[in-house]
């Protein structure tokens, strides 16, 4: 008989991981806190098999404004991403954001189309624009392995990441769940997939409203996103068989208390569901990260920051590398 199912869940690893948890900690927290914290490094971005360029965005740990969670971009470092199995190395670009009325634009080069493309963002977002670095000619190829150089105050930061080939989702629907009496009766998406036999697999999931054509999961987007939507989970395939039916895909447990489901596309719309995968390094930063989650004391703040990364030296965040599947469908409202 096989061991229960179960599912882990996390909070997008953002910035608010990093400094914010000190704000609101109900309860006593040890952390092992650099005393050159003030140097360190706030990481974000992944490497996927989907269209490039890869944006990347580096900001100092220590905010601005703690009201508004305003961090400070680094924009004078060194940031060198190689594909170690086609000989390629990639020196990323850094945009400066340019303002405009009530609004601020990003441009850059798309070299897989050969344009010059711009991204128009809310002035709201200016502080946030600040420290984005952009790919110039790397690929995400699945099997491929892909080093991070971040070179930074004279200090070396480094990580390297495989890009473990993507699983198909081959079934998507959705289930109606009675949530008991006098409770809206509530929903969840379901999907079937196969594992890769013979290697241990981990994935992330996102649950979203928009495909990842509209938005790439290494979007400048999604990047901008990641620590507002808390909504991944992980699952790694140690209690599964090869062949998967029917597993329910949780919107994500977030940092608010916010009710399971919550995060779930409106009933009416429609939901697409992102398989990634992700090296069992990651897997257990992220994992780590739920354990220090759940055990905040119920406090509206991210993960302390002794939470590894799996990049050398005084950085936080995760050097990832994913492939992925994405599959949709429409919500009928008579679920």
């Amino acid at each position: 008989m096989k061991k229960p199912v179960y599912i882990n869940y996390i909070a997008s690893w953002g910035i608010g991981f990093l400094c914010l948890f000190f704000l609101s900690c109900e309860e006593e927290f040890k952390v092992n806190m650099p005393d050159n914290v003030a140097d360190g490094i706030v990481f974000r971005g992944l490497i996927s098999n989907g269209p490039p360029p890869y944006f990347f965005h580096l900001n100092k740990p220590a905010a601005i404004s703690a009201e508004k969670w305003h961090y400070e971009g680094i924009e004078d470092a060194e940031v060198v991403i190689e594909d170690v199995t086609a000989g390629i190395k990639d020196t990323l670009r850094l945009i400066v954001p340019r303002k405009g009325d009530g609004v601020f634009y990003l441009n850059y080069w798309n070299y897989r189309t050969q344009k010059e493309e711009e991204v128009m963002m809310s002035s709201q977002e200016w502080l946030r624009g600040h420290g984005i670095y952009v790919t110039t000619k790397i690929y995400g190829i699945e099997g491929h392995t892909y080093m991070l150089d971040i070179y930074y105050k004279g200090e070396h930061h480094t990580a390297t990441e495989i890009m473990v080939p993507k699983t198909e989702i081959t079934d998507l629907k959705v289930q109606s769940f009675d949530l008991g009496e006098g409770k809206t009766a509530s929903w969840a998406p379901i999907i079937s997939f196969v594992n890769q036999p013979e290697i241990d697999n981990y994935y992330l999931f996102h649950v979203d409203g928009h495909s990842s054509l509209t938005f790439p999961i290494s979007s400048i987007y999604r990047l901008f996103r990641a620590d507002e939507h808390w909504s991944y989970s992980i699952l790694s395939d140690e209690h599964l068989g090869d062949t998967v039916v029917d597993l329910l895909v949780s919107d994500g447990e977030g940092v608010r208390n916010i009710a399971p489901g919550s995060h779930y596309p409106t009933i009416g719309d429609s939901v697409f569901i992102t398989m990634e995968s992700i090296s069992k390094a990651c897997y257990d930063i992220y994992d780590k990260a739920i354990e220090q989650l759940r055990t905040d004391g119920g406090a509206y703040t991210p993960t302390p920051t002794n939470v590894e990364s799996n990049i050398s030296g005084n950085v936080w965040g995760i050097f990832r590398v994913s492939a992925y599947s994405e599959k949709g469908i429409f919500i009928d409202r008579r679920h």
